[in-house]
Parts: C-alpha cells; sequence; structure tokens
C-alpha cells in the first residue's frame, strides 16, 4: 500500500521514539491531534504500526493462524496395559499444530506472527514468555474465564503414540469476528498459514480474506474430527497438507490410496495438495501430476518421540514453496524436517535449521 509524504514523516517520528504521544507528533507537524490521531489509526490499518508502544513493522510476517496449547507427554516405560497403573516419565512443553508449524518456521529463518488465543491462567502465561523470544505475539488474544488448550499423549517406547486426549474448547472463538478484528495482522505478508482449530465460519472468512487481498493461503490438518471446519470451496488454495485419515473424513471415503486422495484436493481447485501417511511416506501434487515421496527411515533405535513430526515436515514444506522452490523439492525438506525431530525429546527440535535439513538431505540416498 502506498504512502502519503505525512505518514512518512510519522513512520519516521515513530521509528526515533516509540513512546512519543501523539500531541507532540502534531506540534512537529503542525498538524492537529486529532489529524494526527485518524493519521495513525490509518497506519494500523494497514499494518504499518502494530501496537502501542508504537511497534512498526520492519519486514513481511507469515501470519500463523490456529491453536496454541501446552503439551503433556507420558513416556511408558513398557507398553501400556489398560485397567490399571502404568509407569510413565513425564514432561511437558510448549505445542498446537500452528504454533509448533510457527516455531519450525522461525527456527528455519522466517520472520513469524502467530495468531492465536490463550486463558488468562498460568498456562497462558508461560506459553506468552516461552514464545516470544522465538516469534511475534502481538496478535495473541488472552481470553478471560477460559482455560488454555492442552495436549496429553502417552508414548509407546517404541516412540509411538498409544493414546492422545486434547482440551482444545477455547479455539471455538476463532470465529469470522475474531477473525475480522485481526484483519491489519492478516495483512502483514504475503504468506496465511492456518490450521483446522479455526471454526468453519472463521475458516470461510481467512479464505475469503485471502481472495480479496491477493494473499497466499495455506491450509494445514490438525485431526480427523476437526475437517468438520474445512469449507465445501477451497478454490485458489495454495497449499493443502493433511494426512491419510483427515482426507478420508472430510470426503467420506475409505480410499487408501495416498495418490487417488491427493487428487480428490486438487478436482477442488486448490494448486497443490500432500496427503502424509507416517513411515509409508506421503503423496503429493499439482495441477501437471501426482506424485508418490517415500518416508525417510529412520532406524528404531534412533526414534525418541513421534510427536511434532508432521507439523515440522508442513513448516518444511511451506518454507520450500515459499522460496520457490519445486514441490518436490519442497516434499524432500518436509521428509527430513520430520526425520530429524522424531529424533528429538521436543516436539520441535531445538537444533532445526534448514542448513542442516539440507545437509542431512545431502547425506541420505533415500532422497
Amino acid at each position: 500500500m502506498s504512502l502519503s509524504d505525512v505518514e512518512k514523516k510519522i513512520l519516521d517520528i515513530l521509528e526515533f521514539d516509540p513512546y512519543i504521544n501523539q500531541q507532540e507528533i502534531a506540534e512537529k507537524l503542525n498538524l492537529s491531534r486529532p489529524a494526527i490521531a485518524n493519521l495513525i489509526s490509518g497506519l494500523q490499518k494497514k499494518g504499518y504500526i502494530l501496537g502501542k508502544p508504537y511497534v512498526l513493522r520492519k519486514f513481511d510476517y507469515v501470519t500463523c493462524i490456529g491453536g496454541a496449547n501446552i503439551d503433556h507427554r507420558f513416556h511408558l516405560k513398557e507398553f501400556m496395559v489398560q485397567g490399571t497403573s502404568n509407569p510413565v516419565v513425564s514432561e511437558s512443553s510448549l505445542g498446537g499444530v500452528i504454533r509448533n508449524v510457527a516455531e519450525n518456521l522461525a527456527r528455519i529463518d522466517e520472520h513469524v506472527s502467530l495468531m492465536s488465543l490463550v486463558g488468562n491462567d498460568y498456562a497462558g502465561q508461560k506459553l506468552l514468555e516461552e514464545t516470544k523470544p522465538i516469534m511475534d505475539t502481538f496478535a495473541i488474544d488472552v481470553l478471560q474465564n477460559e482455560t488454555t488448550g492442552s495436549y496429553y499423549s502417552a508414548i509407546n517406547p517404541d516412540g509411538s503414540m498409544q493414546v492422545a486426549f486434547a482440551n482444545m474448547e477455547i479455539n471455538r472463538h476463532m470465529n469470522r469476528s475474531w477473525i475480522l478484528n485481526h484483519a491489519k495482522h492478516l495483512r502483514l505478508g504475503e504468506w496465511i498459514i492456518m490450521d483446522m482449530n479455526v471454526t468453519k465460519e472463521g475458516v470461510e472468512s481467512v479464505i475469503e480474506f485471502s481472495k480479496r487481498e491477493d494473499k497466499r493461503l495455506v491450509l494445514v490438518g490438525v485431526s480427523s474430527p476437526k475437517m468438520k471446519n474445512v469449507p465445501e470451496d477451497l478454490s485458489g488454495l495454495d497449499l493443502i497438507i493433511t494426512n491419510r485419515d483427515e482426507a478420508q473424513t472430510y470426503f467420506q471415503t475409505n480410499v487408501q490410496d495416498l495418490k487417488e486422495l491427493c487428487g480428490l484436493w486438487l478436482n477442488k481447485g486448490i494448486k497443490r495438495a500432500v496427503i502424509t501417511a507416517g513411515t509409508e511416506g506421503c503423496a503429493y501434487g499439482d495441477e501437471q501430476d501426482t506424485y508418490l515421496q517415500p518416508s525417510i527411515q529412520v532406524p528404531k533405535e534412533s526414534i525418541v518421540d513421534v510427536t511434532g513430526a508432521g507439523d515440522a515436515f508442513s513448516a518444511a514444506v511451506i518454507y520450500g514453496l515459499m522460496k520457490n522452490e519445486s514441490l518436490q523439492q519442497c516434499v524432500a525438506y518436509g521428509a527430513m524436517s520430520a526425520a530429524l525431530t522424531i529424533q528429538s525429546n521436543y516436539a520441535v527440535n531445538p537444533k532445526l535449521s534448514i542448513n542442516l535439513i539440507k545437509k542431512e538431505l545431502k547425506n541420505n540416498e533415500n532422497i
């Protein structure tokens, strides 16, 4: 968006002194305070001013919209026995599909803004404090009388998931009104990434916005039950990433073939689609064709925890797409990112970088 000379002068003043008040700006520019207030309001709507003190946007953000929560993982010492107490080693960390995708993107060198909801509780405070050093959190709302999202999983000795539970009731507030209230944050860059924790009307709102504002939009699956939030009209979407179960749920089909499922997404007018299936690999496609990609085989003894593997995969695929790589290369990035993540104790591998991903790809014969 073009700026007037006065708007440019205001931004120069605010960059020098973010704490300056409107009357002082008015005196510097020989304008009235109400005129300055209107100009600043306009700059906020355009996304050039992010908050107060007047935080200025100095680069394009990748805006990530969806769930952010605390993960509680219980590592079973032996395989689970039903109906009795099972010894575990427990740990907690930050989680949520889009939050994990956002952190992965930040660790591979993207400027990320997370747009989400937390409760006014200890978990919400912890999530904000630990997220701020990694990405921008000015678009996260703190809701009174709501509980920050939480996820509980029991992990088998081989690293596979035995069972999981999620309390994401707070996400019901991710509706059309919430999206419209954050319109300025959706204008902060070219790319919007959204998971299916957003309600159906919220998803529809973001799709409409992306078309109207010419933004590039990616949808990332969360779980089969959350596919109810995916609307019918998906035409023009840049990319959708789901697993096999999520695609089957959306299309109400028992089709197992990954390429066929990928084709169903593409038939809806989506530009690119990726369907994952764990150790079976994935299918990916665009308007040209669909293809299969094997997973990177990690020795069983090296697998620590599969939590976050899908989010790491999605982030690396999206990163490649933003860098105008071929879809084949994007999927290769995703496969390696997932492989590196399941060898870590964390849902997001703290050692992850795009250089590490590229280095490991060169050393791997399967890619």
